[in-house]
């Protein structure tokens, strides 16, 4: 079923990966395989604070393409193993409207240029709160295990938000 970004707001934190193919294929890798001798559990536990991910592919003119196909067949390199491109599904939301994907990012792809980050190599993100606000914007893959400690203190709902003492406890 097709969702809108908005869809997600008060329900799950949003994070918009964008880049070329060598990202997207990178980003995958670093959900959907294997790393070294650990076993990828970042799937779950993404999911486990309420977090979604859109990979967003762009072409050599930094215009939004079709990405799954790209995720799909993504190659694994030799340090990653067990490589399934759907082991990540539950966390995973692939962009369907390009056009509307390409208004929402062309400003930040454009700015991130504009200060000389190669973003189709590097890659961007934008870290889009529960409230729909922006709560960072970067160059480079999510750091994901950074994310899973720190967001429900970065966007606040571990306090709470209004409406939402029932969820979170409070006054």
């Amino acid at each position: 079923s097709k969702r809108t970004l908005k869809d997600f707001r008060r329900i799950s934190r949003v994070i918009v990966a964008a880049g070329g193919a060598e990202y997207i294929r990178s980003l995958s890798m670093s959900l959907c395989s294997d790393q070294l001798a650990d076993e990828n559990t970042l799937p779950a536990a993404l999911a486990g604070v309420d977090v979604m991910i859109v990979p967003v592919l762009l072409d050599e003119n930094s215009n939004v393409v079709e990405t799954k196909s790209a995720w799909r067949s993504a190659t694994p390199g030799e340090n990653d193993r067990n490589f399934n491109s759907t082991r990540a599904d539950e966390v995973i939301c692939f962009p369907s409207v390009l056009s509307m994907w390409q208004e929402y990012i062309d400003s930040d792809v454009k700015t991130a240029q504009g200060q000389g980050f190669d973003v189709l190599s590097k890659g961007i993100t934008i870290t889009v709160k529960k409230n729909g606000r922006i709560l960072r914007r970067a160059t480079g893959l999510p750091p994901f295990g950074d994310m899973v400690g720190m967001m429900e203190v970065a966007d606040g709902s571990k306090f709470g938000m209004p409406g939402d003492s029932e969820k979170y406890g409070g006054p």
